[in-house]
């Protein structure tokens, strides 16, 4: 596949469907960013993860045109809607408690209804994934044409941008079955690209993994 003639139409979604059972509550609740001791500004917002990571992708996908990304979510919804920022597209996957496979499956389902080339899929705890991270596999995408990974821990993963092509296969995910699965194969078959991307192995599952990361965010 080759994009040269023409801008390929791109659709993002993040995942947040997920029911937090190792964090003890609504991680994507948690606060991950803003105001603190070294951080005197009083005019810096605090933003829960799910707000931080939605504003990365929103800054990215409005830099590249792609307009603005759809989020899903299952798991305490009630906590998390509210903290979705204005105009953000969600989608509600009522079957979250299968796994995350139904929730890629759905973002499949939606980047097929809008008709994309492509579906960049990400997710809301990759706290340290940003904006720029998201610009950097975009143009990978778009210099090769091809599904186009993180890699990280020596392993493709997301985030991810799969082609109009891997839409029907992420709906035949199962289980706690991920879009990684299909990435390997891709890998196995060569028709993968990828960027280096440790950021992308930084996620908060669990309370210490919050607490490091406030203690050694730069």
């Amino acid at each position: 596949m080759t994009f040269l003639s023409k801008s390929p139409k791109v659709v993002s979604v993040m995942l947040a469907a997920g029911q937090s059972t190792r964090f003890d509550g609504a991680k994507l609740a948690a606060t991950v960013s803003g105001p603190d001791v070294n951080d005197p500004d009083p005019q810096a917002l605090t933003h829960s993860l799910l707000t931080h990571s939605l504003l990365e992708l929103t800054q990215a996908a409005e830099q590249i045109d792609i307009g603005k990304p759809c989020v899903i979510l299952g798991g305490h919804i009630d906590v998390l809607s509210p903290l979705v920022p204005m105009n953000t597209p969600i989608l509600i996957n009522k079957d979250w408690q299968s796994g995350i496979a139904s929730s890629v499956a759905m973002a499949a389902k939606y980047a097929q209804a809008e008709k994309a080339d492509a579906l960049l899929l990400s997710l809301a705890d990759q706290v340290a994934v940003s904006h720029l991270h998201y610009l950097s596999l975009y143009r990978v995408f778009c210099l090769f044409g091809q599904t186009t990974a993180a890699y990280y821990q020596q392993n493709p993963g997301v985030p991810a941008i799969f082609v109009a092509e891997d839409f029907d296969a992420l709906q035949q995910l199962e289980g706690d079955a991920g879009a990684k699965k299909l990435l390997k194969q891709h890998l196995t078959n060569q028709t993968l690209a990828v960027l280096p991307l440790e950021q992308a192995a930084i996620d908060i599952d669990t309370q210490a993994d919050l607490s490091w990361w406030l203690a050694n965010k730069e």
